[in-house]
């Protein structure tokens, strides 16, 4: 449930492929809706994450990265970025050049 959710915000607001802070707002948003979880104050907020009826951030940027290393759909500009760089400082180190293994 919490993947398919993660998937669907991803998909819906692709800002949030890149941000994580705007990705646990949103699924949170939509957790609190599906699950009739009413909050009213920063108290209510705190109250309801404590005890576990909201999901953990962590778990939600945890299946963010998943999603996104498995399916390109789901992957944003950061990712792409990151994975050039990547290539770079493999380059400039050598690796995959023939002789240097």
């Amino acid at each position: 449930m919490i993947q398919q959710r993660v998937a669907a915000v991803l998909l819906k607001h692709p800002e949030t492929k890149d941000d994580d802070r705007i990705l646990t707002a949103y699924y949170w948003t939509m957790q609190m809706s599906d699950e009739d979880i009413r909050i009213e104050t920063f108290d209510d907020f705190k109250r309801e994450y404590t005890f576990g009826k909201l999901t953990d951030a962590q778990t939600i940027t945890r299946i963010r990265r998943k999603l996104q290393m498995e399916r390109p759909q789901f992957r944003g500009k950061k990712y792409l970025e990151k994975l050039n760089k990547q290539q770079k400082v493999k380059s400039d180190l050598g690796y995959g050049v023939q002789g240097n293994g």
